[in-house]
């Protein structure tokens, strides 16, 4: 039974083949016409030529946060909002892909549309490329480089709002550690002048010494009322100044590590440095990537050719007459 169903098929098939062959010349026609249409509705007066642009870039000078790779991160801000509003803004998109921005859903067409235009796509030696399709091919090439160029001020301006939240806070701890040494100096100056405390180390010792020889001698009188005085100063405001004077010390040490923090917040936030390494260079492409003309009349000769197969068989073929 398997047989007779195969010659069968065979049959129908030649069958058809025959027939389509007895109408060549209506093939002939519509491949020659179609394909005339196809070249001439493909032309750039009807489809305008659009041209590629790319460039690869590598990630540099970026941290890793959240366990992301810097090509991941450098994925995230090219895909961001705000360098596609920068370059939708600048090179006006809305003009070039036709599209009224005053049109319900324009938003979310020029979303579509710029995702088909502007690409990003890793490639397998840890680079990624970004490419930018335009009818004009300078543009293209500067879509490419402004892409570059909004990628590093983007990272820039993140980076430095981390590198300012630092530097505000070692502005304000060194600002503390300022006004506590100036209020203790303030304190041990007080002291110092109010009681004639000078220098603690050396004039406890003389003190002493001369308030002694006073007692012993037995001498009495105006300078012996001063020497007893200081003596007195001495022993009651001594050890707290010299307590002061430790706190100071401390806080000086201190003050100084962060006076070197301080320093390093600036320099991280007054710093100019990029953070992509361009590995090709995007350039002005002088051959058009769409449309492909040879693809666009081959489909239409073989949906023509179809077309008019599928018809002459509907009208013309019999199978009982072949």
């Amino acid at each position: 039974m398997e047989q007779p169903k195969g010659n069968a098929y065979l049959r129908s098939n030649v069958n058809l083949l025959q027939f389509a062959w007895r109408y060549w010349y209506i093939f002939l026609l519509v491949i020659v016409v179609s394909g005339a249409l196809a070249v001439v509705f493909s032309g750039p007066t009807f489809i305008p030529p659009k041209y590629d642009s790319h460039a690869v870039i590598y990630p540099a000078n970026l941290g890793i946060y959240s366990g992301e790779t810097r090509l991941e991160q450098m994925q995230q801000y090219l895909e961001s909002e705000a360098i596609r509003d920068t370059i939708i803004r600048k090179f006006d998109l809305y003009k070039e892909y036709e599209l009224d921005p005053e049109y319900p859903e324009a938003k979310a067409i020029m979303i579509y549309l710029y995702g088909e235009h502007i690409g990003f796509e890793e490639t397998r030696f840890e680079s990624i490329r970004i490419k930018a399709r335009s009818t004009d091919p300078v543009k293209a090439r500067d879509i490419v480089k402004e892409i570059i160029f909004q990628l590093n001020h983007l990272i820039r301006e993140t980076e430095r709002s981390k590198y300012k939240e630092n530097l505000d806070m070692y502005q304000e701890m060194v600002s503390q550690k300022e006004q506590q040494i100036d209020s203790l100096e303030k304190r041990i100056a007080h002291i110092s002048t109010t009681y004639n405390i000078i220098d603690l180390s050396s004039q406890s010792e003389r003190v002493t010494e001369g308030y002694l020889q006073f007692l012993l001698k037995g001498k009495k009188g105006k300078e012996f009322e001063e020497t007893k005085a200081i003596y007195n100063n001495l022993e009651k405001y001594g050890k707290m100044l010299d307590r002061l004077h430790v706190q100071v010390d401390e806080i000086m040490v201190t003050y100084a590590e962060l006076l070197l923090e301080l320093d390093e917040a600036k320099r991280n936030y007054t710093k100019y440095i990029t953070y992509s390494n361009v590995l090709v260079n995007p350039e002005v492409s002088d051959k058009k990537a769409y449309p492909i003309r040879w693809l666009i009349v081959l489909s239409a000769v073989a949906a023509a050719t179809l077309f008019t197969f599928i018809g002459l068989t509907v009208v013309k073929y019999s199978p009982k007459k072949q």
